[in-house]
Formats: structure tokens, C-alpha cells, sequence
């Protein structure tokens, strides 16, 4: 058995945000992975320069502060368009597993998302009996709801569901909230009532 397993994390060490009653071996493992997709962020950025960061695909819930950046990549898109930043909407695309999901200069690519009490297949949610479900590569795209190309993107999603995406399982700390397409057979009530949500981090759970 590790020495450190059943040892709870010191108050002295929670610089950022933890579930309670983290113990100190899953703390350890957990900083590994955050401070190693930091090295490959840098890496990226290093020999590529900002823009490679748009080819990057992030571990939402491995940086330690995802609100920030959240609205990092909306300021970014709009400061590139000159538009406002009540001018954008974020539109959401869940890819399936194995797929290639394009991206463009409006988008973010994310991953490791767990989605509680429902499955996702061609980008449209499905309620299921499974507790979570690994999600593919998710991209975020923050588009001009006044242009038509966004209109037209809005409309193809004639039955969306808005739904959190938390920082962790213990669903006190929403990052942002997003409109997901549902399956045609699907009621939107039946989401609410099973507390259908998505997790951006389950490694401290």
C-alpha cells in the first residue's frame, strides 16, 4: 500500500481548486498530469508560436484555472475580429471516437470530458442508464450569433438542451454552461431530472 494513500492533502497546498477529502497520492498523480500537459502546451508553443495553441487539444479540467481560460479563447476570437464579446455565442461539437474533428480560427479543441447520465453519438446526447461516459475531443467555437452562417448553424440544431460543464464531480463549481443537440426521441425534462451534466475532471475522484 502507498504511504501516502490514505493521507489527506494539507490546506497549505490547495492553490487551486481540489474535492475534499483528496488524499495525497491522488493529489500527487493528479499535479503529474497537469504539470506534464503544461510542458507539452509549452513545447507546442515554443517551436510553433501562439497559433499552434489552436492545434493543441487541452485537458479542461487539468489546468489550474479553466474559467480563465474559457474566457481567454472568447476574448481571443474577439479581439481578432474586432467583435464585441456580447456579439458571440459558443457552439459545441462533440466528435465520436476515432473521428477528426475540424477546427478553424473560431475554435478550441478539448478533451477528457465525462459525461454523467448520458451517451453522445454523432454530437447529439442520449440519456443512459451508464453512470459516465468517456467523451471524444470536444471543440469549442465561439461564432457571431448576428451573422448568417451562425443562424444557420443554430437552426440545424432545431432540439439543444442547455447543460453545465463542471470542474469536477462534486458539481460546485460550473466552468460554463452550453447548448448540446439532443437525439429526436429525447425530452429535455428527463435530463433535469436525472442531473445530466458533463465534468471536465474525474482524476481526484
Amino acid at each position: 500500500t502507498n504511504f501516502f494513500e490514505f493521507f489527506l492533502v494539507p490546506r497549505s497546498w490547495t492553490r487551486y481548486k481540489i474535492p475534499p477529502n483528496t488524499t495525497v497520492n491522488q493529489w500527487i498523480n493528479d499535479f503529474c498530469q497537469r504539470v506534464r500537459q503544461l510542458e507539452d502546451i509549452s513545447k507546442n508553443v515554443a517551436s510553433g508560436g501562439a497559433t499552434a495553441l489552436r492545434s493543441c487539444t487541452v485537458w479542461l479540467g487539468g489546468l489550474f484555472n479553466p474559467e480563465a481560460y474559457i474566457t481567454a479563447t472568447r476574448q481571443c476570437v474577439a479581439q481578432a475580429n474586432s467583435w464585441s464579446l456580447e456579439e458571440l455565442f459558443l457552439d459545441i461539437h462533440i466528435g465520436n471516437h476515432n473521428d477528426a474533428i475540424s477546427m478553424d480560427d473560431f475554435s478550441f479543441g478539448i478533451e477528457k470530458l465525462k459525461l454523467q447520465g448520458g451517451t453522445c453519438h454523432n454530437n447529439q446526447l442520449t440519456i443512459s442508464n451508464d453512470i459516465v461516459t468517456d467523451l471524444h475531443v470536444a471543440r469549442l467555437r465561439w461564432l457571431n450569433k448576428n451573422h448568417k452562417a451562425t443562424e444557420k448553424i443554430v437552426a440545424d440544431k432545431t432540439r439543444t438542451i442547455n447543460l453545465p460543464v463542471y470542474l469536477n464531480a462534486t458539481r460546485t463549481d460550473v466552468l460554463f454552461t452550453a447548448n448540446f443537440a439532443m437525439a429526436p426521441d429525447q425530452h429535455e425534462q428527463v435530463y433535469y431530472e436525472r442531473g445530466v451534466a458533463l465534468i471536465a475532471s474525474t482524476t481526484l475522484n
